[in-house]
């Protein structure tokens, strides 16, 4: 009767640890999958601030490069304008309108503009080239009778002042995504190998 008894509470030990060690590798399979969870969780919500940052910057690049061909189109219909005249500078006409056509292929891009020269040296011709224009246009005896070639010349000298502005919000967003780069640069790799992490370029200066 002993025997039978100590049989039964062995039997019930045995099954009540079987039950504990089928709990416990339960138990941390849930944690793992937890933790895994929380894991990709993060990787992703690091990706989409990635994202979201490298969007805005290239959203801003655009619509300072847009700015900047609306700025050589209005180069090109002020000189338009002088020519509805039928008495201008032929010669000079031609040689203005081929040096705002050169323009595009002087400009820098986000990579490019490491080059601090390079931006100088566009900046140089394109506003030294707009001083020319508007002194053509305003040189011309009947500029007064074409008062188009006035608002050309406003708006072109008002694209001018917005350089400034649009290289300083571009800066802004690039340095939240360098900074946000180089402090995330491990888990961001590790969530897509494929995603640029060298750090771009700023117009500004470093001192």
């Amino acid at each position: 009767m002993k025997t039978e008894i100590i049989k039964s509470i062995v039997a019930r030990i045995s099954a009540m640890a079987v039950i504990a060690i089928i709990m416990t590798v339960i138990m941390n399979s849930c944690v793992n999958k937890k933790q895994g969870s929380s894991e990709a969780n993060q990787l992703d919500s690091l990706l989409k601030t990635y994202s979201a940052l490298k969007d805005s910057a290239d959203h801003e690049w655009k619509i300072m490069i847009a700015d900047d061909d609306d700025k050589h189109k209005m180069m090109k219909r002020l000189l338009l304008e002088v020519s509805y005249t039928n008495n201008y500078d032929k010669d000079r006409f031609s040689e203005l309108s081929g040096l705002v056509d050169q323009l595009g292929s002087m400009r820098y891009d986000q990579k490019s503009m490491s080059n601090s020269a390079m931006i100088d040296a566009y900046d140089s011709a394109t506003f030294a080239l707009s001083d020319q224009i508007i002194a053509y246009a305003r040189d011309h005896p009947r500029y007064a009778d074409f008062p188009l070639m006035e608002e050309l010349i406003n708006d072109i000298n008002e694209k001018n002042n917005y350089v400034l502005m649009h290289r300083i919000h571009y800066d802004s967003w690039v340095k939240e995504l360098n900074a946000f780069k180089k402090k995330n640069q491990k888990k961001i790799l590790k969530a897509d190998p494929g995603l640029e992490m060298e750090s771009m370029p700023l117009f500004e200066l470093s001192s």
